[in-house]
Order: structure tokens, then C-alpha cells, then sequence
């Protein structure tokens, strides 16, 4: 599913947060990359697997995420019908076409060239940098975590500038990437949490105006899942 890119953004923050254990507070509101962590001297890049046949929907959404219904284009629901999908009243995402196979390999592949050419052009450097991408797949057993790890690993072996971690969200599984000990390890989201951090990344989404400094901060007491 393609979502808006903030909550994306909080939502990785929101779960490494919670789930990592290297963690440590805090993560900072940034721009290429996403977030800093400060204390980790950690720079972390949130993404998408997404392919370049992907391009024209991740367009749309940028340009008419949050409208009303009546705002969008006609021409919008004769193209996506049903796979426009709204909350409160307005436009969130698009809905995968489940009548076209999914290709989460290639896609986290290109994906993560993409974020890795950006990493040695233009990124703030830290001692460590890391991605976090959203594969989305519709089984998890799709993914093949192993492959996924090698390519990377082959694929910015000679790079000047490389991910330290990367972070491979399957939903229900978080596979931490490390390249420092070249090491894969699975997270597995514990029962309610991935309600609860949905829940706690769409209300912090909406607390404020995430402008680059803001600091990721609990905002409701002692809440946990």
C-alpha cells in the first residue's frame, strides 16, 4: 500500500523506537536523511519499494494526498476506482491492483540503488547511516530476506558511502540489516503492536508540524503494547 510519506516516516521511527535494541533516544525530524539520531550519531532514510511503473501513482498521491473526495480529478476514479482509499473524509492512499503479481524482489532492489546513488551524492553523512524500506507484501513468505541481504551487501560493497543497517519492514517482521558485523536478524512484531504503532504514528503525525529539528518524543504517558 502506498501511504503518506510523514507517517511513513514517523511510523519507522515509531517502531525502531520501540522494537530496536541497539536503540537509543533520540531520533530528530531531518530532510535527506528522514531523521538524526544525535546520541547514535545515526542518520536514518525512510523509504518505499516501489518501481518506476510506480512513479505516476506515487505523483498522484503527492500531489492530492489529504484532499476531499469532491477535489480529485474525475479522470481519478475512472483510473483507480476502488484502490483510492480515504480517511476522515480524505484522500490517503492507493490500493495495490491484486489483478497485477507483485515483484517485492526487483522492487526492493531498485529501491534501494535509488537510496543508495542519493546516499553518495547528496545525504548529511553520520558514522553510521541507515534505510528503512517498506516492502508491503501481500505474504510475507514472498520475500526472500536472504537475497535481499546479499544483493545489498554485494551491491555497495565498492561505495564510498554505505548503509550500515538496513531495516526491511514485512509487516509482521522487521529484518535488521547489519553490514558492521554482517549480520541478518528478524524482529517479529509482538501480538497488538502493530495496532499500536499504527495508532501511535498517526496520532503523532497529526501533533504537530514536524518541521526539521523536532525531536521524536512519547506524548501520552507511559502507553506500550
Amino acid at each position: 500500500m502506498a501511504y503518506e510519506k510523514l507517517l511513513n516516516e514517523i511510523y519507522a521511527a515509531v517502531s525502531l523506537k520501540y522494537l530496536w535494541k541497539e536503540y537509543e533516544p533520540y531520533f530528530v525530524k531531518s530532510e535527506s536523511p528522514d531523521w538524526i539520531n544525535p546520541n547514535m550519531d545515526f542518520g536514518l532514510e525512510v523509504s518505499q519499494a516501489l518501481l518506476p511503473d510506480d512513479g505516476q501513482e506515487e505523483s498522484f498521491i503527492e500531489k492530492y494526498l489529504g484532499c476531499r473526495k469532491e477535489e480529485l480529478p474525475p479522470l481519478a476514479f475512472e483510473k483507480y476506482g476502488e484502490r483510492l482509499n480515504f480517511y476522515n473524509g480524505r484522500f490517503w492512499a492507493i490500493l495495490p491492483d491484486n489483478t497485477v503479481q507483485q515483484d517485492y524482489l526487483s522492487k526492493a532492489k531498485y529501491r534501494f540503488d535509488r537510496k543508495l546513488e542519493k546516499l553518495n551524492a547528496n545525504y548529511i553523512h553520520k558514522h553510521y547511516n541507515g534505510l528503512y524500506l517498506f516492502l508491503h507484501p501481500t505474504d510475507e513468505n514472498d520475500i526472500d530476506a536472504g537475497a535481499l541481504f546479499e544483493y545489498m551487501r554485494y551491491t555497495q560493497e565498492k561505495k564510498k558511502m554505505r548503509f550500515d543497517r538496513v531495516f526491511l519492514n514485512c509487516v509482521k517482521t522487521i529484518y535488521v540489516c547489519n553490514y558492521e558485523n554482517n549480520t541478518i536478524e528478524p524482529i517479529v512484531l509482538p501480538p497488538n503492536a502493530e495496532n499500536f504503532l499504527n495508532t501511535e504514528a498517526e496520532y503523532l503525525r497529526n501533533c504537530c508540524d514536524w518541521k526539521d529539528g523536532t525531536a521524536l518524543e512519547m506524548k501520552r504517558g507511559d502507553e506500550s503494547f
